[in-house]
Protein backbone atom coordinates (compact mmCIF):
# COMPACT_ATOMS: atom_id res chain seq x y z
CA UNK A 1 0.00 0.00 0.00
CA UNK A 2 1.19 3.66 -0.20
CA UNK A 3 -0.67 6.94 0.77
CA UNK A 4 -0.03 9.95 -1.14
CA UNK A 5 -0.62 13.39 0.33
CA UNK A 6 -2.24 15.25 -2.91
CA UNK A 7 -2.05 18.77 -2.35
CA UNK A 8 -2.96 21.42 -5.44
CA UNK A 9 -4.30 25.29 -5.36
CA UNK A 10 -2.13 26.63 -3.12
CA UNK A 11 -2.07 29.90 -5.11
CA UNK A 12 0.62 31.34 -2.94
CA UNK A 13 1.02 34.77 -2.99
CA UNK A 14 -2.95 35.39 -3.58
CA UNK A 15 -4.25 38.95 -3.32
CA UNK A 16 -7.77 37.80 -1.17
CA UNK A 17 -8.88 41.02 -2.30
CA UNK A 18 -12.54 39.70 -0.82
CA UNK A 19 -11.51 39.40 2.74
CA UNK A 20 -10.97 43.23 2.86
CA UNK A 21 -8.71 44.19 5.97
CA UNK A 22 -7.98 40.17 6.49
CA UNK A 23 -6.00 40.22 3.20
CA UNK A 24 -2.97 40.36 4.22
CA UNK A 25 -3.39 38.43 7.18
CA UNK A 26 -4.63 35.88 5.26
CA UNK A 27 -2.01 35.40 2.83
CA UNK A 28 0.26 34.61 5.55
CA UNK A 29 -1.97 32.19 7.15
CA UNK A 30 -2.29 30.27 3.67
CA UNK A 31 1.56 30.48 3.64
CA UNK A 32 2.51 28.91 7.67
CA UNK A 33 -0.26 26.51 6.54
CA UNK A 34 1.89 25.12 3.64
CA UNK A 35 5.01 25.61 5.60
CA UNK A 36 3.14 22.79 7.97
CA UNK A 37 2.62 20.56 5.01
CA UNK A 38 5.75 18.40 5.88
CA UNK A 39 4.26 17.68 9.60
CA UNK A 40 1.22 16.94 7.99
CA UNK A 41 2.37 14.53 6.05
CA UNK A 42 4.38 12.81 8.51
CA UNK A 43 1.56 12.49 11.09
CA UNK A 44 -0.85 11.15 8.06
CA UNK A 45 1.79 8.53 7.28
CA UNK A 46 2.07 9.62 3.62
CA UNK A 47 5.23 8.03 1.57
CA UNK A 48 4.89 10.87 -0.99
CA UNK A 49 3.16 13.97 -1.83
CA UNK A 50 2.07 15.14 -5.24
CA UNK A 51 1.60 18.89 -6.41
CA UNK A 52 -0.93 19.33 -9.17
CA UNK A 53 -0.20 22.58 -10.04
CA UNK A 54 -1.19 26.51 -9.16
CA UNK A 55 1.13 25.90 -6.06
CA UNK A 56 1.85 30.10 -7.07
CA UNK A 57 -0.95 32.38 -7.71
CA UNK A 58 1.33 33.73 -10.44
CA UNK A 59 4.39 33.13 -12.47
CA UNK A 60 6.68 35.51 -10.70
CA UNK A 61 5.55 35.35 -6.75
CA UNK A 62 7.97 37.32 -4.32
CA UNK A 63 11.48 35.61 -3.74
CA UNK A 64 9.94 35.01 -0.17
CA UNK A 65 7.66 32.63 -0.85
CA UNK A 66 9.89 30.82 -3.26
CA UNK A 67 12.30 30.66 -0.49
CA UNK A 68 9.42 28.84 1.86
CA UNK A 69 8.49 26.60 -0.95
CA UNK A 70 12.26 25.06 -1.11
CA UNK A 71 12.55 24.97 2.53
CA UNK A 72 8.93 22.99 3.01
CA UNK A 73 10.28 20.40 -0.20
CA UNK A 74 13.70 20.25 1.97
CA UNK A 75 11.63 19.02 5.14
CA UNK A 76 10.04 16.60 2.95
CA UNK A 77 13.04 15.29 1.92
CA UNK A 78 14.69 15.09 5.02
CA UNK A 79 11.78 12.99 6.19
CA UNK A 80 12.56 10.67 3.13
CA UNK A 81 9.23 11.72 1.61
CA UNK A 82 9.51 12.04 -1.87
CA UNK A 83 8.39 15.18 -3.66
CA UNK A 84 6.56 15.20 -7.21
CA UNK A 85 5.17 18.59 -9.03
CA UNK A 86 3.48 19.44 -11.97
CA UNK A 87 2.96 23.66 -12.98
CA UNK A 88 -0.92 24.78 -13.12
CA UNK A 89 -1.98 27.70 -15.47
CA UNK A 90 -1.75 30.13 -13.04
CA UNK A 91 1.79 29.50 -12.46
CA UNK A 92 2.95 28.13 -15.94
CA UNK A 93 5.81 26.82 -17.50
CA UNK A 94 5.45 28.66 -20.44
CA UNK A 95 4.96 32.56 -18.62
CA UNK A 96 8.10 31.05 -15.92
CA UNK A 97 10.08 28.40 -17.17
CA UNK A 98 12.48 28.34 -13.91
CA UNK A 99 9.98 28.68 -11.54
CA UNK A 100 8.85 24.97 -10.29
CA UNK A 101 12.50 23.88 -10.92
CA UNK A 102 14.05 26.41 -8.56
CA UNK A 103 11.24 26.54 -5.66
CA UNK A 104 10.68 22.71 -6.19
CA UNK A 105 15.07 22.04 -5.78
CA UNK A 106 15.95 18.25 -5.07
CA UNK A 107 12.06 17.20 -5.76
CA UNK A 108 10.92 15.74 -9.06
CA UNK A 109 9.27 18.37 -11.32
CA UNK A 110 8.09 17.26 -14.52
CA UNK A 111 8.66 20.22 -17.30
CA UNK A 112 8.16 18.56 -20.63
CA UNK A 113 5.15 19.55 -22.66
CA UNK A 114 3.72 15.92 -22.82
CA UNK A 115 2.73 12.72 -20.61
CA UNK A 116 5.96 10.33 -21.06
CA UNK A 117 7.95 7.85 -18.93
CA UNK A 118 7.23 8.05 -15.50
CA UNK A 119 9.87 9.21 -12.79
CA UNK A 120 10.12 5.89 -9.88
CA UNK A 121 10.48 6.26 -6.26
CA UNK A 122 10.43 2.92 -3.74
CA UNK A 123 8.35 3.77 -1.07
CA UNK A 124 7.75 0.95 1.55
CA UNK A 125 7.82 -2.26 0.14
CA UNK A 126 6.35 -1.36 -3.38
CA UNK A 127 7.33 1.08 -6.29
CA UNK A 128 5.16 4.32 -7.00
CA UNK A 129 5.15 5.12 -10.95
CA UNK A 130 4.26 9.22 -11.39
CA UNK A 131 3.75 10.41 -14.49
CA UNK A 132 3.51 13.97 -15.67
CA UNK A 133 3.82 16.95 -17.96
CA UNK A 134 3.50 20.81 -18.07
CA UNK A 135 1.22 22.16 -20.07
CA UNK A 136 2.34 23.90 -22.81
CA UNK A 137 -0.29 24.46 -25.90
CA UNK A 138 2.25 25.70 -28.39
CA UNK A 139 4.23 22.74 -27.47
CA UNK A 140 1.74 19.87 -27.25
CA UNK A 141 -1.72 20.80 -27.48
CA UNK A 142 -3.03 17.05 -26.60
CA UNK A 143 0.03 16.03 -24.27
CA UNK A 144 -2.29 12.94 -23.56
CA UNK A 145 -1.30 11.70 -26.80
CA UNK A 146 0.45 8.41 -27.57
CA UNK A 147 0.99 7.94 -23.82
CA UNK A 148 1.30 4.43 -22.48
CA UNK A 149 1.79 2.89 -18.77
CA UNK A 150 4.52 1.26 -17.84
CA UNK A 151 4.59 -2.29 -17.81
CA UNK A 152 6.53 -2.62 -14.24
CA UNK A 153 4.75 -3.31 -11.06
CA UNK A 154 3.78 -1.22 -8.39
CA UNK A 155 1.58 1.59 -8.02
CA UNK A 156 0.71 4.24 -11.11
CA UNK A 157 -0.29 7.62 -10.51
CA UNK A 158 -0.71 10.37 -13.36
CA UNK A 159 -0.38 14.10 -12.25
CA UNK A 160 -2.21 16.22 -14.17
CA UNK A 161 -3.57 19.85 -14.13
CA UNK A 162 -6.64 20.50 -16.17
CA UNK A 163 -10.46 20.76 -16.49
CA UNK A 164 -12.95 17.78 -16.88
CA UNK A 165 -16.32 18.78 -18.88
CA UNK A 166 -18.50 20.52 -16.87
CA UNK A 167 -15.91 22.30 -14.98
CA UNK A 168 -15.13 26.49 -14.81
CA UNK A 169 -12.15 26.09 -17.57
CA UNK A 170 -13.40 23.49 -19.75
CA UNK A 171 -12.71 24.98 -23.15
CA UNK A 172 -11.65 28.30 -21.54
CA UNK A 173 -8.18 28.38 -23.54
CA UNK A 174 -6.61 28.95 -19.90
CA UNK A 175 -5.56 25.64 -18.87
CA UNK A 176 -5.55 21.77 -20.71
CA UNK A 177 -9.31 20.43 -21.16
CA UNK A 178 -9.45 16.71 -20.99
CA UNK A 179 -12.14 14.27 -21.40
CA UNK A 180 -13.86 11.80 -19.43
CA UNK A 181 -12.27 9.09 -22.05
CA UNK A 182 -8.60 10.64 -22.21
CA UNK A 183 -8.64 9.82 -18.51
CA UNK A 184 -10.02 6.66 -18.90
CA UNK A 185 -7.55 5.21 -21.47
CA UNK A 186 -4.91 6.27 -18.87
CA UNK A 187 -5.53 3.12 -16.97
CA UNK A 188 -3.64 3.58 -13.63
CA UNK A 189 -4.28 3.38 -10.19
CA UNK A 190 -5.07 7.37 -9.61
CA UNK A 191 -5.22 10.69 -11.47
CA UNK A 192 -4.10 13.32 -8.79
CA UNK A 193 -6.09 16.24 -10.60
CA UNK A 194 -5.23 19.85 -10.18
CA UNK A 195 -7.32 23.34 -11.24
CA UNK A 196 -10.94 22.64 -10.01
CA UNK A 197 -11.27 24.33 -6.35
CA UNK A 198 -13.86 22.03 -5.39
CA UNK A 199 -13.83 18.74 -3.62
CA UNK A 200 -14.63 16.00 -6.57
CA UNK A 201 -14.02 12.32 -6.33
CA UNK A 202 -16.08 8.91 -7.39
CA UNK A 203 -19.01 9.38 -9.14
CA UNK A 204 -18.42 13.11 -9.89
CA UNK A 205 -15.59 11.99 -11.81
CA UNK A 206 -17.76 9.31 -13.91
CA UNK A 207 -16.24 6.71 -11.29
CA UNK A 208 -12.85 7.25 -12.39
CA UNK A 209 -9.77 6.73 -9.99
CA UNK A 210 -9.09 10.28 -9.70
CA UNK A 211 -9.78 13.26 -7.31
CA UNK A 212 -9.57 16.94 -7.07
CA UNK A 213 -8.92 17.87 -3.73
CA UNK A 214 -10.10 21.57 -4.38
CA UNK A 215 -8.31 24.78 -3.49
CA UNK A 216 -5.45 24.75 -0.18
CA UNK A 217 -8.04 27.55 1.00
CA UNK A 218 -10.86 29.30 -0.15
CA UNK A 219 -9.30 32.99 -2.33
CA UNK A 220 -12.63 33.96 -2.45
CA UNK A 221 -16.19 33.71 -0.95
CA UNK A 222 -17.63 31.45 -3.08
CA UNK A 223 -15.18 28.73 -1.69
CA UNK A 224 -17.06 27.67 1.84
CA UNK A 225 -16.57 24.76 3.60
CA UNK A 226 -13.60 22.36 4.26
CA UNK A 227 -10.27 23.32 2.33
CA UNK A 228 -6.90 21.33 2.20
CA UNK A 229 -5.44 18.57 0.79
CA UNK A 230 -6.06 14.97 0.43
CA UNK A 231 -4.95 12.04 1.49
CA UNK A 232 -5.37 8.79 -0.70
CA UNK A 233 -4.51 5.24 0.33
CA UNK A 234 -3.30 3.44 -2.80
CA UNK A 235 -3.13 -0.71 -3.85
CA UNK A 236 -2.60 -1.63 -6.80
CA UNK A 237 -5.89 -2.87 -8.82
CA UNK A 238 -8.05 -1.64 -5.91
CA UNK A 239 -9.85 1.78 -5.91
CA UNK A 240 -8.32 4.38 -4.06
CA UNK A 241 -9.35 5.18 -0.65
CA UNK A 242 -9.63 9.22 -0.53
CA UNK A 243 -9.45 11.52 3.32
CA UNK A 244 -9.69 14.90 3.24
CA UNK A 245 -7.45 17.29 5.53
CA UNK A 246 -8.03 20.49 6.61
CA UNK A 247 -5.29 22.89 6.09
CA UNK A 248 -6.00 24.95 9.18
CA UNK A 249 -6.59 27.93 7.62
CA UNK A 250 -9.89 29.69 8.46
CA UNK A 251 -12.79 28.27 6.40
CA UNK A 252 -15.52 30.87 4.89
CA UNK A 253 -18.63 29.46 6.36
CA UNK A 254 -22.06 28.32 4.80
CA UNK A 255 -24.62 31.31 4.14
CA UNK A 256 -26.87 31.87 7.52
CA UNK A 257 -30.46 33.13 7.08
CA UNK A 258 -31.44 35.17 9.96
CA UNK A 259 -35.06 36.77 10.13
CA UNK A 260 -34.66 40.00 11.35
CA UNK A 261 -38.51 40.54 12.10
CA UNK A 262 -38.91 42.30 15.43
CA UNK A 263 -35.68 43.91 15.79
CA UNK A 264 -35.56 47.90 16.45
CA UNK A 265 -31.72 48.75 15.64
CA UNK A 266 -28.66 47.22 14.00
CA UNK A 267 -26.86 46.12 17.33
CA UNK A 268 -29.80 44.17 18.43
CA UNK A 269 -29.46 42.37 15.35
CA UNK A 270 -25.58 42.34 15.27
CA UNK A 271 -26.34 40.64 18.60
CA UNK A 272 -28.64 38.29 17.89
CA UNK A 273 -26.68 37.21 14.45
CA UNK A 274 -23.53 36.29 16.40
CA UNK A 275 -25.31 33.73 18.55
CA UNK A 276 -25.68 32.02 15.46
CA UNK A 277 -22.04 31.70 13.66
CA UNK A 278 -19.18 30.11 14.15
CA UNK A 279 -15.89 31.44 13.92
CA UNK A 280 -15.33 30.93 10.58
CA UNK A 281 -15.51 33.82 8.34
CA UNK A 282 -19.26 34.15 8.03
CA UNK A 283 -22.18 34.92 5.72
CA UNK A 284 -25.03 36.05 6.45
CA UNK A 285 -28.39 36.76 4.96
CA UNK A 286 -31.11 38.84 6.04
CA UNK A 287 -34.88 38.18 5.87
CA UNK A 288 -37.95 39.24 7.33
CA UNK A 289 -39.09 42.81 7.87
CA UNK A 290 -37.32 45.03 10.67
CA UNK A 291 -39.38 47.33 12.33
CA UNK A 292 -36.62 50.40 11.54
CA UNK A 293 -34.69 51.34 8.84
CA UNK A 294 -32.00 48.42 8.97
CA UNK A 295 -28.37 49.56 7.40
CA UNK A 296 -26.44 46.42 6.30
CA UNK A 297 -23.34 48.03 5.97
CA UNK A 298 -23.62 49.04 9.67
CA UNK A 299 -23.68 45.53 10.61
CA UNK A 300 -21.21 44.11 8.28
CA UNK A 301 -18.73 46.41 9.76
CA UNK A 302 -19.84 45.37 13.06
CA UNK A 303 -19.41 41.86 12.52
CA UNK A 304 -16.37 42.38 10.45
CA UNK A 305 -14.71 44.02 13.81
CA UNK A 306 -15.66 40.39 15.31
CA UNK A 307 -14.69 37.79 12.55
CA UNK A 308 -12.51 39.68 10.54
CA UNK A 309 -14.39 39.40 7.53
CA UNK A 310 -17.73 39.17 6.87
CA UNK A 311 -20.32 38.86 3.65
CA UNK A 312 -23.81 40.47 4.15
CA UNK A 313 -26.38 40.04 1.66
CA UNK A 314 -30.01 41.95 3.22
CA UNK A 315 -32.99 40.53 1.36
CA UNK A 316 -34.53 41.85 4.14
CA UNK A 317 -38.10 43.89 3.39
CA UNK A 318 -37.67 47.51 4.81
CA UNK A 319 -41.53 48.12 4.49
CA UNK A 320 -44.63 45.65 4.69
CA UNK A 321 -46.09 45.77 1.17
CA UNK A 322 -49.63 47.42 3.23
CA UNK A 323 -47.16 50.15 4.41
CA UNK A 324 -45.39 50.68 1.28
CA UNK A 325 -48.87 51.14 -0.56
CA UNK A 326 -49.81 53.49 2.39
CA UNK A 327 -46.15 55.89 1.19
CA UNK A 328 -46.92 55.70 -2.39
CA UNK A 329 -50.54 57.02 -1.50
CA UNK A 330 -48.92 60.12 -0.37
CA UNK A 331 -48.61 63.27 -2.35
CA UNK A 332 -45.22 63.46 -1.10
CA UNK A 333 -41.53 62.59 -2.36
CA UNK A 334 -41.31 59.88 -0.82
CA UNK A 335 -44.77 58.91 -2.20
CA UNK A 336 -43.17 59.76 -5.75
CA UNK A 337 -39.92 57.62 -4.87
CA UNK A 338 -42.13 54.67 -3.25
CA UNK A 339 -44.41 54.40 -6.56
CA UNK A 340 -41.55 54.66 -8.84
CA UNK A 341 -39.95 51.95 -6.38
CA UNK A 342 -43.26 49.51 -7.10
CA UNK A 343 -43.38 49.86 -10.48
CA UNK A 344 -40.03 49.03 -10.96
CA UNK A 345 -40.27 45.89 -8.82
CA UNK A 346 -43.64 45.17 -10.66
CA UNK A 347 -42.05 45.33 -14.36
CA UNK A 348 -38.81 42.76 -13.19
CA UNK A 349 -38.75 40.10 -15.19
CA UNK A 350 -36.69 37.98 -13.00
CA UNK A 351 -35.96 37.30 -9.29
CA UNK A 352 -31.91 38.96 -9.18
CA UNK A 353 -33.92 42.34 -11.21
CA UNK A 354 -37.10 41.87 -8.76
CA UNK A 355 -34.32 42.06 -6.00
CA UNK A 356 -32.18 44.51 -7.07
CA UNK A 357 -35.24 46.83 -7.35
CA UNK A 358 -36.51 46.17 -3.94
CA UNK A 359 -33.30 46.49 -2.67
CA UNK A 360 -32.62 50.10 -4.35
CA UNK A 361 -35.96 51.25 -2.93
CA UNK A 362 -35.19 50.46 0.53
CA UNK A 363 -32.07 52.50 -0.05
CA UNK A 364 -34.28 55.13 -1.09
CA UNK A 365 -36.49 55.61 1.30
CA UNK A 366 -33.89 54.67 4.12
CA UNK A 367 -31.60 57.79 2.97
CA UNK A 368 -35.04 59.27 3.03
CA UNK A 369 -35.21 58.65 6.82
CA UNK A 370 -39.11 57.70 5.87
CA UNK A 371 -40.52 55.47 8.73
Amino acid sequence: MCRLLHVADVHLGAPFGGFGREADARGREVLQAFRGLPDVAVDAGADAVVFAGDVFDGPHPPEAIVIAVREAVRRFLDRSIPVFAVPGNHDARALNPDLYSKAFEGATVFSEPRLGAPRTARVGETDLHVYGFAYDAAEARDPLAGFERSVADGIHVVLLHGSVPGAPHWDAGSSLSVSWDDLASLAVDYIALGDLHRFRSGDELEGLPACYPGSFAAVDWTERGLRGPALVELEPGCAPVITRLSSGVREVAEPVAIDVSGYETDLEVVDHVVHRLESAYPIVILEGEPSFPLDAEVISGALEERYGAASVVDRSRFFAVERLEEIAAQNTVAGHVARLGLEAVGAATSSDEREAAEQGLRIALRAMEVS
